[in-house]
This record gives C-alpha cells, sequence and structure tokens, in this order.
C-alpha cells in the first residue's frame, strides 16, 4: 500500500474547555440529550501548517469513572479510534505515555507516535504528535474530556482535534470524510459502553 501523509486522530489540545456544559449552547444540549452527537467542525492555519479537525460532544450513559477506565486503557484504542488496527503502549513514565498508532482506511494507510498525558484528576487524555519519530502526519495535537452529566449519572465525552493532513490528492479528496470521521471518537467510546450499540 501506498502510505498518504493523513492525519486521522489520537494527536494534545486544540483548547481545553472548563467543561462541557459551558462550552454547549441550549440547542447543543437538548442535541446531547436526544443522544446525538454534536460536531462543530473547524479548519484552521497556523504557519505552514492547514488544521482540519473540530470539537464533538456525546452524551455517555456511564459514570465518569467508568468512562476514565475505558479511555485510560491502550489496548481499547482500536475500538475508540476510528481506523486504528494497532496500538502500543511503547513507554511510561508518571503522566506520560509513548503510544504507536497505525491508522488504515481503504487504501490510506497512516502510523505515527503520540506521546500521551493523562490527568484523572481531571478525568482529561491530551496528546500530540512526537515529532522526534517517523510519522506519517505533518502536525497534530488532540484531547478526550469527561465530565458530569445527569447528576453524575451520565456522563459527557469531549473531544477535540485539530491535524494537518498535507498536500496532495487526501487534501482535496478526503479532507471532508477525514473530517467528519476523526470527530466520530465519542461514538466510539459510547459503543463500548452502551450495550447494544453498535461497534465504532
Amino acid at each position: 500500500m501506498r502510505r498518504f501523509s493523513v492525519a486521522l486522530v489520537c494527536l494534545s489540545a486544540v483548547t481545553l474547555v472548563a467543561s462541557a456544559q459551558d462550552a454547549l449552547t441550549p440547542r447543543e444540549r437538548h442535541r446531547l440529550d436526544e443522544g446525538e452527537l454534536v460536531r462543530r467542525p473547524r479548519t484552521t492555519r497556523a504557519g505552514r501548517f492547514r488544521y482540519i479537525g473540530g470539537t464533538s460532544w456525546l452524551r455517555v450513559r456511564a459514570p465518569r469513572r467508568e468512562v476514565w477506565r475505558v479511555i485510560d486503557d491502550v489496548t481499547r484504542y482500536p475500538r475508540l479510534l476510528p481506523g486504528v488496527v494497532e496500538a502500543r503502549e511503547i513507554e511510561r513514565r508518571p503522566g506520560r505515555r509513548l503510544v504507536y498508532l497505525r491508522h488504515r482506511y481503504a487504501f490510506v494507510q497512516a502510523s505515527y507516535y503520540a506521546v500521551v498525558r493523562p490527568d484523572p484528576e481531571r478525568y482529561t487524555i491530551d496528546f500530540e504528535l512526537d515529532r522526534t519519530r517517523p510519522h506519517d502526519v505533518r502536525a497534530g495535537r488532540g484531547f478526550l474530556m469527561v465530565t458530569r452529566w445527569a447528576g453524575g449519572r451520565e456522563s459527557i465525552v469531549t473531544w477535540g482535534i485539530r491535524a494537518d493532513v498535507g498536500a496532495g490528492l487526501l487534501t482535496g479528496v478526503f479532507a471532508p470524510l477525514l473530517r467528519d470521521w476523526i470527530l466520530r471518537v465519542p461514538e466510539c467510546v459510547r459503543a463500548e459502553l452502551e450495550p447494544g450499540r453498535a461497534s465504532c
């Protein structure tokens, strides 16, 4: 397979919001109550990088401690991150992990190393591309955050990502698909936690 410079997911935060509830509009909160995925896609430029991505939110019927146990487990990444076919923890230090990730979608494949920083006190994981190691993406940062909802019985999963998919064929043809795809992570988390949900 040819390898393209395409950022698919899992790379630390665009901007961490103080809480998912404060960031949402009344209409978005209503959509969350209805079980819908709320998305805010975004394209930005910073220097020589052109980022796609954005932020997405979804209500999960589980307290955040249960959600945290799922998202803090690297072995679950192939089920939590769309297109991931391999996830390996390379090294671990206090507050920091190095994770190798490989994505595949049709004939497109990308691999890279991400520096992952879990913060269990804030129920937040942020991560960024390790540019000192081989990578098929130009740049990227992201975060995954769990906040209380419905008095703590349920949770809101917030996912933020911005990634440079590089130039060429993928930018023109696949960028809209990738933007939609990489914002689906909260749906994958919900599928892992709620019985009967289709896998992501």
